[in-house]
């Protein structure tokens, strides 16, 4: 069964994003930044229903200070998370610590990471005004997200991190990896081991081309013998293409598509048949560069 998975006027008639510049607290070393997305939205689910609401669907307030050799990072709000798999409703949300951890710094190159962290996988940013794209995508709704645990990454050479993590995104999981950038080319390489059997391979690559914003997110995910049921496919992958070309200091169009196949594993979805296509375009216009 191949569903095509899209919406029309997916960013809605109306949306609204606006994020601070970022401040510091009165004599501290403490800086604050935040944003918030609302608008109106009308969304037709191709092959089924219409539905139209208005929303707000992210507002935080982060709160950091630089480790010296102690900080902190802390994020308050209320975030919906709308994604293109659940489009019909209105993304809701209880105002809550959305994330939080200390951060030491115990010599030099070493940062050490506790509390409830944001993971390291994937393009997409946790709230809706840090993407170029008002929806969560499909590639993203298959990944981790934030989590309890603890996280070491180390410096081995200028622009390179290599990283590993422990955490209780599903009781007893792990992660390595490795964030930097190759000559003009940002990259994420990471391997999540999930402790309910399932394991996830994932790659990010991003530039910037003549004034293009390009991105790349691929993931590969298999699940442990022990979670294979007999005559299902046992892997999955998704690819996610992002591009966002300016045409001025004020008006971008980010498009991004994705490509998710999972055979009869189901495991990014059971309700999205064996394969699924996603193509989303928001234009973009900024009232002030």
């Amino acid at each position: 069964m191949k569903k095509l998975v899209g919406t029309l006027a997916a960013a809605g008639f109306l949306a609204v994003s606006a994020t601070a510049g970022t401040i510091n607290v009165a004599n501290s070393d403490i800086e604050m930044e935040g944003g918030v997305s609302a608008g109106y939205f009308y969304t037709s689910n191709i092959g089924g229903s219409n539905t139209d609401y208005f929303t707000v669907s992210s507002f935080a307030v982060d709160l950091k200070a630089e480790a010296k050799p102690i900080g902190f990072t802390a994020g308050f709000g209320a975030s919906g998370q709308p994604d293109l798999l659940d489009t019909t409703q209105p993304p809701t949300a209880n105002f809550e610590v959305e994330y939080a951890w200390l951060t030491i710094k115990p010599i030099e190159g070493l940062t050490l990471d506790a509390g409830k962290l944001t993971t390291n996988i994937g393009y997409e940013l946790y709230h809706t005004y840090d993407n170029p794209n008002y929806n969560f995508g499909l590639v993203w709704y298959g990944q981790p997200f934030v989590y309890p645990g603890a996280r070491a990454t180390y410096t081995v050479a200028d622009g390179i991190n290599v990283y590993a993590e422990y955490d209780q995104d599903t009781k007893d999981a792990f992660a390595v990896g490795s964030i930097g950038s190759l000559g003009n080319i940002d990259y994420a390489v990471s391997y999540f081991d999930y402790a309910k059997g399932r394991n996830l391979v994932d790659v990010v690559l991003s530039t910037n081309a003549g004034g293009i914003d390009i991105g790349l997110n691929a993931d590969y995910q298999w699940l442990d013998s022990s979670k294979k049921q007999a005559g299902k496919d046992s892997s999955a992958f998704g690819i996610a293409l992002y591009i966002t070309p300016s045409l001025s200091k004020t008006i971008s169009v980010p498009v991004r598509i994705e490509y998710i196949n999972q055979g009869t594993s189901d495991i990014y979805d059971s309700g999205i048949g064996k394969n699924a296509k996603s193509f989303t375009i928001t234009p973009t216009w900024k009232p002030t560069e």
